[in-house]
């Protein structure tokens, strides 16, 4: 449900066994068509090593709730009110450069016809989830010690790096 109703719906497209068996990818679509917002020409995306398809809902449950006022840079980290997933403990996101296994580059052409109108090319944001005690530790620190840790940010049953 959008935060403002005339901002329209964000929707998830999502993609099972993408990109291997056993994962799961959620592609949002509607953050990058609202006009004069800081996150303009941007969607998110999520891969998690689950056949369980609410995770790729978790970039579209954000989007909805904070398109307009949240710029969705790549390093930011972002608070949810409850694990996004039941049974998971991981209620965050830390946003950076989309999976690597997912082999598109950070900007995608949305245009029906190749080599359209360069508008229809958007920024394709990384949705990792995290843990509140990360997300803390990372807007105190940032979130470098993440990305230089070694984990496996597509793994719903990781232990806390925290």
């Amino acid at each position: 449900m959008p935060r403002v109703p005339a901002d329209g719906q964000v929707v998830s497209v999502t993609y099972a066994d993408k990109p291997e068996s056993g994962f799961v990818t959620g592609v949002t679509y509607g953050l990058s068509l609202l006009v004069d917002s800081p996150a303009s020409g941007r969607e998110l995306c999520i891969t998690m090593h689950s056949d369980d398809p609410r995770w790729a809902m978790v970039p579209a449950i954000t989007v909805a709730a904070l398109r307009g006022l949240c710029p969705f840079d790549p390093g930011m980290v972002i608070g949810y009110m409850k694990p996004y997933v039941e049974g998971s403990g991981l209620s965050s996101l830390l946003l950076g450069a989309p999976d690597s296994r997912l082999a598109v580059g950070r900007r995608i052409d949305l245009a029906l016809s190749p080599g359209q109108d360069a508008e229809d090319s958007v920024e394709l944001v990384g949705a990792y989830p995290i843990y509140a005690s990360e997300r803390k530790f990372f807007h105190a620190h940032g979130a470098q010690m993440a990305w230089n840790s070694g984990w496996d940010p597509s793994d719903p049953t990781r232990p806390s790096l925290i």
